[in-house]
């Protein structure tokens, strides 16, 4: 899985823990949390637009199986450990599920690197 594919699936698996499959209409069947930017020179390099803050709140019947699986970095243990505690807290900040192995860059670094064009800026 590219960082694209993991991008949407991530931001997508976000917005169904509040608001899980069974509970939406066709108008929000493709919606999600977070945008997404990809890198102008790599189409399949994407990255999410977060606020580490922003509070999730949890649908008591959301299914997370779909989102601990795109973190292959967590073992089964700690997938599980990670499922669990999103349903006992019934709503989180956003950074508080994050792997260790997740980066979050700043403004600067994208313009750095080169996510922006320059019209963008």
């Amino acid at each position: 899985m590219n960082s694209l594919e993991r991008a949407k699936v991530i931001t997508r698996e976000l917005y169904n823990i509040t608001f899980p499959v069974f509970t939406q209409t066709e108008v929000n069947a493709d919606s999600t949390l977070f945008p997404y930017i990809t890198h102008p020179d790599d189409a399949n390099e994407a990255a999410l637009v977060v606020d580490s803050t922003y509070i999730i709140k949890v649908h008591p019947s959301c299914t997370l199986e779909k989102l601990v699986s795109v973190f292959p970095e967590l073992d089964p243990d700690e997938r599980f450990q990670l499922s669990s505690a999103i349903h006992q807290l019934g709503m989180f900040p956003f950074g508080l599920i994050l792997p260790d192995t997740v980066t979050i860059r700043d403004e600067q670094y994208m313009i750095d690197n080169g996510w922006f064009e320059e019209e963008e800026l």
